[in-house]
């Protein structure tokens, strides 16, 4: 059986998956921090005392933002997940008393296709060290056909890239009046919750938001709502919930909206570390923890669903007569069109991995001739353009981590950010080298999901 190239014969010497960076113990022992990195190490507080207060300081109102520069300081970033449909949109309007945004009438059919930020003017989080205003990042819907995990990750990763920060805070908006919770849906949970406990005691960065209870409107559908309900605190969120995991009720109001970021505030106070942050989601490390894993098989369960569908409509083309049913077969003609695109765009995704997470065998057979034929080349450039780049993020990261003034007072942890930074900045030259030796690519190679 062919199976998709693992890259072990590649010309280059590539990087090992297992090798892990002595940045990152350091890094993720003392760099993911609520607000400043060193917030953990900060001068004794008593426990009682909150480390981040949501306060409001006006009516409060929400606005598209793009541009954060003149802050003084970086927002508290809470990244809004859910499938879509599930409220996300809507919740976003309540908070800001505002339907003119006109965000949640086309959610039903998946109107968000990249991360929005969002501004709520007149809301701060305020910490020992700093005031900062609050952003919402709203994503695309998981569990969509025609956008992956994988796709949506990226997304938030370009965006912390860009303003070179983190996500502080994920809410996870779950509808409490469906029938039953889909496979696609609790494997998207599963992929948050490894993200989210990739170390002990972050449970309390995400926060589960029921909403759809406005439509709980007879006995019927109470009952339905109380099931899910039972289901969600009792079986699906019950390990996060006992590690520090709120659970919440949106109301379609704005007053809920409001209590809900306190709540998701607070219990943010029981965790040490960010949501999640770029290193988390860079290629070298989707390849060693298991939400890499399931990003990876979620992206391997699309392309063999598109394969088994092209398969099917290139069949039933081979059996139709164009002359006598012209429009059927232009029917099918378009629809396997599609199909190639989604399989072509999920196929792209899952190249630009490059290495295959450790553990996950490839594609098989026939698709993965296929995958080798039209994407062999982009798999092995993802393989050595990843770590360069995850390393390149990992020096500008270092050096911001000095350039703030409180570095200074932690003489300890100042050396080792100093000595990780000696360490990537000797690295970078051999992975450039690696990259420059592979040879030039073509634009479309650059970026896997552009």
């Amino acid at each position: 059986m062919l199976t998709t190239p693992q890259l072990a014969g590649a010309r280059l010497i590539l990087p090992s998956r297992s090798a892990s960076t002595g940045f990152l113990a350091s890094f993720l022992s003392h760099t993911q921090r609520l607000f400043l990195p060193l917030e953990s190490i900060q001068v004794a507080m008593s426990e009682e005392t909150p480390r981040s207060t949501l306060i409001t300081t006006g009516t409060v109102a929400v606005k598209l933002r793009s541009d954060w520069s003149d802050e003084e300081n970086k927002p508290l970033v809470i990244l809004l997940a859910g499938p879509t449909g599930s409220g996300k949109s809507s919740f976003i309007e309540a908070l800001g008393n505002d339907k003119a945004l006109g965000i949640s009438k086309n959610q039903l059919d998946g109107f968000t296709q990249t991360v929005t930020a969002y501004h709520v003017k007149n809301m701060w989080v305020t910490g020992p060290y700093r005031t900062a205003p609050v952003c919402l990042l709203d994503s695309p819907g998981f569990s969509d056909t025609n956008i992956s995990e994988m796709e949506i990750m990226e997304h938030v990763k370009r965006w912390m890239e860009k303003l070179r920060t983190t996500v502080h805070i994920i809410l996870y908006f779950c509808p409490i009046n469906g029938t039953r919770i889909p496979g696609t849906q609790r494997r998207s949970i599963d992929m948050l919750k490894s993200l989210i406990r990739r170390t002990v005691n972050q449970e309390g960065t995400f926060s589960v938001v029921t909403t759809m209870w406005d439509q709980v409107c007879n006995g019927r559908l109470q009952k339905r709502a109380d099931d899910n309900l039972s289901y969600i605190e009792e079986t699906l969120f019950k390990d996060m919930i006992e590690g520090g995991t709120s659970l919440t009720t949106f109301t379609n109001t704005h007053e809920s909206a409001v209590t809900i970021l306190d709540s998701c505030v607070k219990h943010s106070n029981k965790s040490d570390f960010s949501a999640t942050n770029i290193v988390q989601l860079g290629r070298r490390k989707l390849c060693i923890t298991p939400h890499g894993q399931q990003l990876y098989s979620d992206l391997l369960d699309r392309i063999e669903e598109a394969w088994v569908g092209k398969s099917a409509l290139e069949s039933n083309l081979a059996q139709t007569d164009s002359a006598q049913d012209p429009e059927l077969n232009a029917l099918l003609q378009n629809q396997l069109q599609e199909t190639i695109h989604i399989l072509d765009k999920f196929a792209l995704q899952l190249a630009g991995f490059g290495l295959a997470p450790e553990g996950m065998q490839g594609l098989q057979g026939d698709l993965a001739e296929y995958f080798i034929r039209q994407y062999g080349q982009h798999q092995l450039y993802a393989a050595v353009l990843g770590p360069l780049e995850d390393k390149w993020h990992e020096k500008l990261f270092l050096e911001r981590q000095l350039a703030i003034p409180f570095t200074n007072h932690v003489p300890n942890y100042k050396s080792r950010v100093e000595d990780s930074l000696r360490k990537a900045t000797h690295q970078l030259p051999n992975l450039a080298k690696q990259l420059v030796e592979f040879g030039p690519a073509s634009g479309w190679l650059v970026r896997s999901s552009s």
